[in-house]
């Protein structure tokens, strides 16, 4: 996963994919909040889909989050059929934001944020 435009800012869609996704109580998620700002896109999926790699400044402090995909969502309608997962690396850092397919063909851009259901994993 890798670019000739990396690393680059979230895009204002993928920032707001992330905000909806830490929209959800969960523990950690104050400090998943805090890190936004710090994080940048650090590469891509090679496959198409949307699927980035994020880095996170360490000036920003690190999550409590009792697992390393704290918040997915599932997305569901006449144009999509996929899965988002927000994940989190030992440290507690942002590190990647995951869109997979649930059917044949990669996801080829984010849903639309109001189709967003984000629920923590239990």
């Amino acid at each position: 996963m890798t670019g000739d435009d990396m690393p680059r800012p979230l895009s204002d869609v993928e920032r707001d994919v992330v905000v909806r996704l830490l929209s959800v109580p969960f523990p950690g998620r104050d400090e998943l909040r805090a890190q936004l700002p710090f994080a940048t896109v650090e590469g891509r999926c090679d496959c198409g889909c949307v699927t980035v790699n994020l880095a996170v400044d360490r000036a920003a402090a690190p999550a409590p989050v009792l697992s390393g995909a704290p918040v997915s969502a599932d997305i569901s309608d006449d144009e999509f059929y996929a899965g988002i997962v927000l994940l989190v690396d030992g440290e507690g850092y942002l590190c990647c934001l995951e869109v997979y397919s649930i059917g044949d063909e990669p996801v080829r851009r984010l849903p639309p944020v109001e189709q967003i259901n984000a629920r923590p994993q239990r």
